[in-house]
């Protein structure tokens, strides 16, 4: 796993950085309705719009799996309720049991 990990990202990785390297002229960016003018090399804005998409996808995913965190939450409690109540019961039942010699009766001979 760790080796499929470096096949994954060292590629990624040399990749950004040719990006980096070969986008780092400046870049006037107008920011309309507040008069601002930005001017950053092109890749920061590249990476702040992958980065901003990143997170927003994630506030997604974490939103869309939120019935089924709960789901599994409500499904654990049942669970251990469950296994209280077969506890319980099997030491009622231990309890209540008539208590059996530990050998049986010897044979008449």
């Amino acid at each position: 796993m760790n080796r499929l990990r470096w096949l994954i990202t060292l590629p990624l990785a040399i990749v950004l950085v040719v990006f980096a390297v070969n986008n780092r002229g400046p870049v006037e960016v107008d920011l309309f309705p507040f008069g601002l003018f930005i001017s950053w090399p092109l890749f920061v804005f590249v990476f702040l719009g992958l980065v901003l998409g990143l997170l927003i996808g994630l506030i997604f995913v974490w939103f869309y799996g939120y019935a089924a965190r709960k789901a599994a939450h409500e499904h654990k409690a049942r669970i251990r309720k469950l296994e209280r109540s077969v506890k319980t019961l099997q030491s009622a039942a231990d309890s209540s049991a008539p208590d059996l010699p530990t050998r049986p009766p010897a044979l008449p001979e």
